[in-house]
């Protein structure tokens, strides 16, 4: 197979794209490989996106950019370089060993209830990086179980009492209540807040990324989703109404995971105003956690009680 060298503005790297094993994944708008530094050999992570994800948007390219290069914490996938190929762009990103929260949620292995504080332990530190990201005033805008990976130690073995946990595809973020479009393809909608799903961008900010982190952690205990892509569901199921709380979720659970996931109450849309909609989700967002560090410390306190 012929390797493609990449010049980037901190080293050369090197993968091989005919390559089907150095393919980590797929999606509608970008492609994920494992390749190395040319001169260290060091292994890293190129996430191949088209530029025409963007559109006509400088304005939203130029603050993707920006983020990438100044959005810096240990609880983010680490983007080292960048890279303008033709129509493409190389995210170059640190390598992470370990497995996605997705993975281990659908893991025969983690069924038994003992491993419920494994899974809350992830995303208490998930909140903890979101807690960075929303006083930079951003929100993630795409947080799934897939998009949270795991780390393990050299013998492939996790730290169960302090697990260390890693947020992927930062591309998606945005300023929180700017209406700033998300990029076109977002791979995975099941995990979106109603505002989100209704369309209301100017209303998409901290408190979305919250009511994602509620539906990621009922996964985590149900060790199923709410919503599936294998069960047919409507727009509405996505939108109103409380979230029924799941045999294997505890009442303390229950209730954090409800106040994370406050839906606005059930309007036709088209019947009533945008301005009314509005309102009613506006209600929505302020009675959920105003904040994901309001979030993580009534779920560290039920962790310390477990």
């Amino acid at each position: 197979m012929t390797p493609k060298i990449l010049e980037g503005s901190k080293a050369k790297y090197i993968y091989f794209p005919e390559e089907q094993d150095t393919i980590i994944s797929r999606s509608g708008y970008a492609t994920l490989y494992v390749g190395a530094n040319a001169d260290t050999k060091e292994k890293i992570v190129l996430k191949k996106i088209s530029t025409a994800m963007f559109g006509n948007d400088a304005q939203r390219f130029k603050f993707f950019a920006t983020v990438c290069n100044e959005v810096k914490t240990d609880g983010l996938v680490r983007i080292d370089d960048m890279i303008f190929d033709g129509s493409d762009i190389y995210l170059v990103c640190e390598y992470v060993s370990g497995r996605t929260l997705k993975e281990l949620i659908c893991d025969p292995k983690y069924m038994d209830y003992r491993n419920d504080i494994f899974f809350l332990r992830i995303i208490s530190n998930c909140l903890e990086t979101l807690t960075y990201i929303h006083k930079l005033k951003l929100c993630h805008g795409n947080l799934t179980p897939e998009n949270i990976i795991v780390q393990w130690d050299e013998c492939e073995e996790f730290d169960f009492m302090h697990p260390t946990t890693k947020i992927l595809s930062i591309e998606s973020i945005k300023l929180g209540f700017k209406n700033m479009p998300l990029i076109r393809r977002v791979s995975n909608t099941l995990y979106q807040s109603p505002e989100q799903v209704i369309g209301f961008e100017d209303l998409v900010g901290d408190y979305s990324d919250i009511y994602s982190m509620g539906l990621i952690m009922y996964e985590a205990l149900a060790r199923e989703p709410l919503f599936s892509p294998d069960k047919p569901i409507v727009k509405r199921q996505q939108v109103f109404g409380k979230i029924e709380q799941h045999y294997r979720i505890n009442d303390e659970a229950h209730a954090i995971i409800e106040k994370a996931t406050v839906r606005p109450l059930p309007f036709v849309p088209g019947a009533i105003s945008d301005n009314a909609q509005k309102i009613m989700v506006l209600k929505a967002l302020n009675d959920r956690y105003q904040s994901a560090e309001a979030f993580k410390k009534e779920l560290d306190e039920l962790i310390g009680n477990l």
